[in-house]
């Protein structure tokens, strides 16, 4: 059964898997949603969020706990306790900028108005 990676139809939380996917070649169906088909499925799915990543019928929620498992699964996560530690470390660091930039990401589809003021606090 191929690996399922549900997500919205933008980049931002799943393409971190979405790219460990394609460097180990591994194939899988890449499920992208409209805000608007997604809700009907929002109440099915763990936590009610994406991105979902389902691997043999089992469904693992939770962005950071994709990456981890997609890690160790194509040898990615590090090898021993530092290098994993090294490796945990850059994946905390991604989030902490995607947290930044999710003011700014609001802004642009209309989501947050008055995202200019963060934007600007962010960028300079």
């Amino acid at each position: 059964m191929p690996i399922k990676l549900q997500y919205l139809g933008i980049r931002y939380l799943a393409e971190p898997a979405r790219l460990i996917l394609n460097y180990a070649n591994e194939p899988f169906e890449d499920c992208r949603y409209s805000q608007e088909n997604w809700e009907p499925i929002k109440a099915s799915s763990p936590y009610n969020t994406v991105p979902i990543l389902t691997v043999d019928g089992e469904q693992i929620a939770q962005s950071m706990a994709i990456y981890h498992y997609l890690a160790r699964r194509f040898g990615l996560a590090g090898k021993g306790e530092i290098e994993i530690a090294k490796v945990e470390a850059i994946g905390e660091y991604f989030r902490e900028m995607m947290n930044k930039i999710l003011p700014y990401l609001l802004f642009l589809i209309g989501k947050n108005p008055d995202g200019t003021k963060v934007t600007v606090k962010i960028l300079l």
